[in-house]
């Protein structure tokens, strides 16, 4: 009777009452599927899914045999998947982060390049994206070599022996300059394969040159060298006609990037990024694709 009258033991009591009845009203609602298998559904959308995408890809309808292969294949990924899921695999994961980011990204790209062009856009594109079907110009030339690690100063020979070659229309190159092991005359050529051959800043200064005269020197990754441009011919705008797969491709192309930049445009009005002072300079390039209008 005496510890029944402790004012601890009331405290304790009241204290056990308070904490029974705040876990009662606060009890976690109750799972139906508790102790039941988690399930995994496949359903005639996922079969016939499977078969579009093997249609796409191989340009024919799969056999019974390959459909079951792929529906065998599809749900042992969705069983490995759950699993990986439930073991949290994919936590701090950039693999998985970067294949995550990719599924929407394929999604929109698939949609853009489902879709067909008209004649009418595709002539539109054709004309707006001229530079893209036009044939390369080509030209030909004569360089004369003038090596630096044979020559105390190969530019101020190049310079002299170049105003000899003007004063001297009839003057041979064949005893002129040094030896090199690329050819001296080139016919037909594209101002890649002249890039490929002596870099990219004496393809471009080549292929300015005036054609009919020697002109220099113009260096390159082996020295100095002397150019005579014999003929030059412009790119052409192929004929749409010739044309019409590439432009079709081009313009899905084209179609897939503006897409693209149109749905995370969106997405980043979705989603508020907070990114630190610090590191907003280089968040620019982002905030201007973002910005784009349609």
């Amino acid at each position: 009777m005496k510890l029944l009258k402790e004012p601890l033991l009331h405290f304790l009591i009241a204290g056990a009452a308070l904490f029974g009845a705040y876990a009662w009203m606060n009890r976690a609602p109750e799972d139906p599927n508790a102790g039941q298998t988690p399930s995994l559904q496949v359903g005639a959308g996922d079969i016939e899914w499977l078969a579009q995408n093997w249609t796409t890809q191989w340009r024919r309808q799969p056999t019974p045999e390959e459909l079951r292969g792929l529906v065998t294949d599809y749900t042992d990924e969705l069983l490995l998947a759950r699993e990986a899921r439930s073991l949290g695999l994919e936590d701090n994961d950039v693999i998985v982060r970067r294949r995550l980011a990719q599924k929407p990204t394929f999604l929109v790209e698939d949609t853009a390049r489902r879709a067909e062009p008209s004649d009418t856009e595709l002539q539109q594109f054709y004309a707006g994206h001229a530079q893209l079907f036009r044939s390369d110009a080509r030209i030909s030339f004569t360089q004369v070599y003038f090596s630096p690690q044979q020559r105390a100063n190969a530019q101020s020979d190049a310079t002299s022996t170049l105003q000899r070659l003007r004063d001297d229309g009839a003057l041979s190159t064949a005893a002129l300059g040094d030896r090199l092991l690329l050819e001296a005359d080139f016919r037909d050529e594209t101002e890649q394969s002249v890039s490929a051959a002596f870099g990219g800043a004496f393809a471009r200064a080549v292929f300015s040159l005036e054609p009919g005269v020697w002109s220099g020197p113009i260096e390159s990754g082996y020295g100095q060298h002397l150019v005579r441009v014999s003929t030059r011919q412009e790119g052409q705008l192929r004929p749409f006609a010739d044309l019409r797969e590439q432009v079709v491709e081009a313009w899905r192309s084209e179609e897939e990037r503006t897409t693209k930049e149109l749905y995370l445009a969106g997405l980043r009005k979705k989603y508020r990024l907070v990114v630190d002072d610090a590191l907003k300079p280089l968040m620019v390039p982002i905030a201007a694709a973002s910005s784009r209008q349609p």
